[in-house]
């Protein structure tokens, strides 16, 4: 009966006393989170500027973390073990330092940055092996993460430029790649978008789901140009997109000019600067002949390269070449961003509108002035009746002038020669 007596005792007291161990357990638990959970104890060796360990390749790597700097982040409320979910207890700091290689997953919180970053065109370089990709801690930063709208933070508006140009001004870094070529450090901000301090390189490329150039999803895919710069520039490109150059971008075509084609990619320079490609002294000589004076596109679009070699023979042209900023160039008469074929009754160079066009430099010019023919080249050999009297009236001014000139200059030797002989004698 005793022993029945002690059994029964010994149950309830192992039966009562089970809650109370349980509740001692939490609480020891709760302790040893709110130990990790207290920034001091990692600080208490993180603080140590000399702490180092080594990575995979044998680069030494600095484990500092300046509590100050942590501090005034964007992060400063949450505890390290908040991001560093696998370590658990004082076994990393005795040495479980492979722990903290498992990396830190931002997706926990930032799912939706994440599911647009897998997307990317950083991610899918990390997913085939690329150590050097940029993860989320390479463009906003480790422990000294800050909002964005702070002017010290790495995703600022006036510091995106520095942070992408870690890499893309690196030239080992952009040959290593094959990204083309390296940017150069600064030509961004000397830019007139750069001079704005309003775009930046994410306003073009996007953030977090930065595609490369030959993604057809990408902002920067050709055909997808005018719509990425009509975020800025919305009536400039409703005018391209109605132009013969838009018209066919839209189509796929990979050799139709889009606004990079004309106006640059990163250094793009005001109209007003000398060597911005739509500066007035460049547009004839440059840019606009980068595709209509090119032997290639010439055969493939089975357009011909007359117009521009016309057009340094005429009277605008040759006065253009001089230096005379205010002679006619290609967009005086053909536009600028609304460029249409001559069929079109909108182009300004329609045989409805051509009055008005010449016009804009000569006041007062009649229906009767604008009816000559365009870009004639003088040829005896040309379909033009009117290209081939020019071409014999070029034959016998060039007969005459050989002629004239030539005689003189013989008729003026034989006198000289004449004149000293006889002083010889």
């Amino acid at each position: 009966m005793k022993q029945r007596e002690d059994g029964s005792m010994a149950w309830k007291v192992l039966g009562g006393g089970l809650p109370v161990l349980l509740i001692l357990g939490l609480i020891l638990g709760w302790m040893t989170g709110v130990a990790w959970g207290d920034n001091s104890l990692c600080f208490g060796c993180h603080q140590d500027e000399s702490l180092k360990k080594q990575d995979a390749r044998g680069k030494s790597i600095s484990l500092f973390v300046s509590e100050a700097v942590y501090k005034n982040s964007v992060h400063a409320k949450m505890s390290c073990s908040d991001c560093h979910t696998h370590i658990k207890d004082d076994k990393h700091a005795e040495g479980g330092q492979k722990a903290a290689d498992k990396g830190v997953n931002c997706a926990t919180c930032h799912g939706k940055a994440e599911k647009e970053y897998l997307q990317g065109l950083h991610s899918k370089m990390i997913m085939k092996g690329t150590e050097r990709a940029a993860n989320c801690y390479d463009c906003h930063g480790k422990h000294n993460i800050l909002p964005s709208k702070d002017p010290k933070s790495m995703t600022n508006v006036s510091n995106i430029e520095k942070t992408c140009d870690r890499c893309h001004s690196n030239v080992e870094f952009v040959k290593q790649h094959a990204l083309g070529a390296a940017l150069p450090e600064g030509e961004f901000k000397r830019s007139v978008h750069g001079k704005t301090g309003e775009v930046t390189c994410t306003s073009c490329h996007g953030g977090h789901n930065l595609r490369s150039l030959i993604d057809p999803k990408s902002t920067i895919f050709r055909s997808n140009i005018p719509q990425t710069c009509g975020a800025c520039h919305p009536d400039i490109t409703k005018e391209f997109t109605e132009s013969i150059h838009g018209e066919l971008a839209a189509r796929g075509r990979t050799d139709s000019p889009t606004c990079t084609t004309c106006h640059g990619f990163h250094g793009i320079k005001a109209k007003v600067d000398p060597d911005s490609p739509v500066n007035e002294k460049r547009i004839a000589l440059t840019t606009c002949p980068q595709c209509h004076a090119a032997e290639r596109i010439s055969k493939e679009y089975k357009i011909t390269t007359t117009p521009v070699k016309s057009y340094y023979d005429s009277f605008h042209g040759l006065s253009y070449r001089g230096g005379d900023t205010y002679s006619a160039n290609c967009a005086s008469c053909h536009g600028v961003h609304d460029i249409r074929p001559s069929s079109d009754p909108k182009s300004m160079i329609s045989k409805n509108n051509l009055q008005k066009t010449c016009g804009t430099c000569h006041p007062g010019a009649s229906v009767n002035f604008a009816k000559g023919k365009m870009h004639a080249v003088a040829s005896i050999s040309g379909q033009d009746i009117g290209e081939k009297v020019v071409g014999w009236v070029k034959i016998v001014y060039i007969l005459l002038i050989v002629g004239v000139i030539g005689g003189l200059t013989f008729f003026n030797f034989m006198d000289w020669l004449r004149k000293t002989i006889d002083r010889a004698h």
